[in-house]
C-alpha cells in the first residue's frame, strides 16, 4: 500500500478530482440569488461586518453568491453580483483539469505530456492570477464607487 501512496502522479490527480468533487457537492447543496445563499433551501443570514459598519462593500462582498450562481450556470447574474466569482470558478475548474492531466501523465509515464502539463499549470497560473486580480479589484472598485455615489 505504501508504494501506491508514493506513486508519482497520484497527488495531482487526487487534488484535481477533489476540486471537481467539491464543486459538484456545492452544486448539489447550495443555491443563491442576488441577496443571499441557501444551503439545502435554508438561507444563510450572513452580514458583512465591514459593510454593516461603514455602509460600503468589502473586497469580497458578493463572492459566495457569485460563485454559487456561477456553479449553476447563471454567469451573467453572477457577474453583476461580483465579477470575480465566475473568474474564480473558471480558474478552479481549469486548475482541476490541468492537475488531472498532469497526474494522469505521471501515472502513465508519458514524459512529453507531463512536461507540457507542468508548463500549462505554471504559465496558466501566472496569466490567470494577473487577470483574476484585475477583475476582482476592478469589480470591487466599481461596487465601492457605486456605494459612495448612493450615500
Amino acid at each position: 500500500m505504501a508504494g501506491l501512496a508514493s506513486r508519482p502522479g497520484l497527488a495531482p490527480a487526487a487534488a484535481g478530482l477533489a476540486i471537481i468533487l467539491d464543486a459538484a457537492l456545492a452544486w448539489l447543496v447550495l443555491r443563491a440569488d442576488e441577496t443571499r445563499v441557501y444551503v439545502l433551501g435554508r438561507p444563510i443570514e450572513w452580514v458583512c461586518s465591514f459593510r454593516s459598519r461603514f455602509g460600503l462593500p468589502c473586497p469580497t462582498c458578493g463572492m459566495t453568491r457569485s460563485l454559487v450562481l456561477s456553479l449553476h450556470g447563471e454567469v451573467e447574474r453572477a457577474w453583476h453580483v461580483a465579477p470575480a466569482g465566475p473568474v474564480a470558478l473558471f480558474g478552479l475548474l481549469a486548475l482541476a483539469g490541468a492537475l488531472l492531466v498532469l497526474g494522469c501523465s505521471q501515472l502513465l509515464g508519458t514524459r512529453k505530456l507531463e512536461v507540457r502539463a507542468m508548463s500549462w499549470v505554471r504559465n496558466g497560473a501566472l496569466v490567470y492570477a494577473g487577470a483574476a486580480i484585475m477583475v476582482w479589484l476592478g469589480g470591487w472598485a466599481v461596487s465601492f464607487s457605486a456605494a459612495l455615489h448612493t450615500r
